[in-house]
């Protein structure tokens, strides 16, 4: 636990995404992908309109201006609909510097190319004697695919495999994308229809199985909810299973405004409430509290630049010794994150690590730090010897996490690290949010050789055969163990007994917080105990 003062709380750990904003090229690949999609339609319409063939869909749609007010009237209404969400959305994405949201406008474009398609209204007013640009629905039904595609590992958490398989529909759709003027066998709209199928499926199987856990998750399943419902109305409409009417003309596209503004509006919502906003897991979405808002209005700030912080290097790692009491041997160090924000100063963990917990921005920070921590790690050892070890905090979140140890894993085989060598740091109240998935993801990291401690040991609610069928390595002594302990004999027998229990289970027992030599002197009598705290040294990074 951060030793900057008492009120700190918690603490983080963690690597950088290979999709995220830390890495400038994935930063801009929205912009990239639709630019591309935009610039190969246009070479294809203008230099070999012949190549790109018909659209079977279109076949039996009527050409020319619709002769009916009322149905012009709808034309331009859903157009403007759609044009309203893309434009919604691309502000939302400058204003909160999100780039993974514009995934959203991408998916926008689409859409609303398909909407002028299918409405015949681009063919009569925006590129009239052109009807090549409607074949160009060959382009954007499989950018609308890859978007959405894309855009789902920036909405939501997802383990290693399932970003893979996402990526790989994404990438077959772009292959689908460029084969447009090229007549390959098997390769249509029939094909494009079943991969885009198996894509929404496995997409919304990804959003159930994180609906009980994300609240992102439940704006995702609403907005792809509308989408669906939408699809299938105008599926029905045109095979003429469902009757004809406006609205079932139109379902589509009113279906994709609404999701798009549904996940553009979810994102910002929780993101600038979330500093106001209470965390409540077990009821979902959580109510702002009138009363604080403005007192922790830069906490909503915060959480909107917390990416932004970990790809502009305002956030660093410092490492706090722990040493053995008996010769003040350092034989590990805890690595705190510290936050430098442009506009605040320096902020403490506690006041925006509880909040990206709630979030769900949390994993990719901790990730982040251990990836930072073991980059880091030879200048640690070329100061405090080869036997190091390096302690890092992870969150109840990330124990939930598909893959959690499987990437640790890959963090520290790259930097040429055991696993010995890593300690992950779990709070007491952590481990008991979800004891079952605490106590699988606890058993399979031990498994690996990650040594496990668990934190603020005597804050949470723990029972003794709870504590005891963890697989622990280390436990450490919260700093009110040692509130008032030189006068109080019964908080010293409190102490020793603690002590046992650790002995008992053969725990290193390492108690934080110590700042008086007068403590020190009285904790020397434990041969075996280590200690934490500012008497041996305040947290400075690795090279100071």
């Amino acid at each position: 636990m951060d030793s900057t003062g008492p009120q700190t709380t918690q603490k983080i750990a963690s690597t950088p995404l290979p999709f995220d904003v830390a890495n400038g090229f994935y930063r801009w690949l929205p912009l990239i992908v639709l630019v591309f999609a935009i610039a190969y339609g246009w070479l294809l319409a203008s230099l070999t309109p012949q190549a790109l063939g018909n659209v079977h869909w279109l076949a039996s749609l009527e050409t020319g201006l619709p002769q009916d007010l009322k149905a012009l009237v709808r034309q331009v209404f859903i157009g403007g609909i759609l044009a309203f969400a893309l434009l919604f959305n691309l502000a939302v994405v400058f204003m909160l510097k999100q780039p993974g949201l514009a995934w959203l406008s991408v998916f926008m474009a689409g859409v609303l190319h398909c909407q002028l398609v299918l409405e015949q209204f681009g063919l009569w007013f925006i590129w009239p004697d052109q009807p090549q640009y409607n074949a160009l629905l060959h382009i954007s039904l499989p950018l609308c695919l890859i978007a959405m595609g894309e855009f789902t590992p920036h909405f939501l958490p997802l383990g290693r495999r399932s970003r893979r398989i996402i990526h790989v529909i994404s990438l077959l759709a772009f292959l689908h994308l460029l084969a447009t003027p090229v007549n390959i066998p098997g390769v249509g709209e029939a094909s494009f229809l079943g991969l885009a199928l198996a894509g929404g499926a496995f997409i919304l199987l990804v959003v159930l199985s994180q609906v009980r856990q994300h609240v992102l998750a439940r704006y995702y399943g609403l907005a792809f909810l509308a989408i669906l419902v939408g699809a299938v109305i105008s599926f029905l409409h045109t095979t003429g299973w469902a009757p004809s009417t406006s609205f079932a003309e139109s379902a589509f596209f009113l279906g994709a405004a609404a999701g798009s503004v549904i996940l553009t509006t979810g994102a910002a919502s929780l993101l600038s409430s979330a500093g106001a906003a209470p965390a409540n897991d077990n009821r979902g979405l959580s109510v702002n509290a009138p009363a604080t808002t403005d007192r922790q209005d830069p906490q909503q700030r915060l959480m909107l630049e917390v990416e932004n912080g970990l790809a502009r290097n305002s956030m660093w790692l410092e490492y706090q010794p722990k040493v053995r009491i008996r010769d003040a041997k350092v034989r590990s160090v805890e690595a705190l994150i510290r936050w430098h924000h442009p506009e605040f100063g320096y902020v403490p963990p506690d006041q925006w690590i509880p909040q990206a917990e709630q979030v769900g921005v949390i994993y990719p920070v901790t990730l982040w730090v251990i990836e930072q921590a073991c980059s880091e790690y030879p200048h640690l050892t070329a100061r405090y010897g080869d036997e190091l070890a390096i302690a890092v905090n992870i969150s109840a979140t990330d124990l939930t996490q598909a893959g959690f140890e499987d990437k640790v894993t890959s963090i520290i085989a790259r930097h040429n690290m055991e696993a010995k060598d890593l300690i992950l740091e779990i709070t007491e109240t952590a481990m008991m949010t979800d004891p079952e998935a605490s106590r699988r993801m606890i058993y399979t990291l031990n498994r690996k050789g990650f040594r496990i401690a668990m934190d603020d040991f005597g804050t949470g609610h723990s029972s003794l055969s709870t504590l005891a069928s963890f697989e622990l390595d280390e436990l450490k002594i919260d700093r009110s163990f040692l509130k008032g302990i030189l006068d109080h004999p019964t908080r010293q027998r409190i102490f020793r007994a603690t002590l046992e229990l650790g002995e008992a289970l053969d725990l290193d027992v390492v108690v934080e917080g110590v700042e008086d030599e007068a403590v020190v002197r009285w904790l020397q009598q434990f041969p075996d105990l280590y200690g934490q705290g500012f008497f041996w040294g305040k947290p400075e990074p690795a090279c100071p």
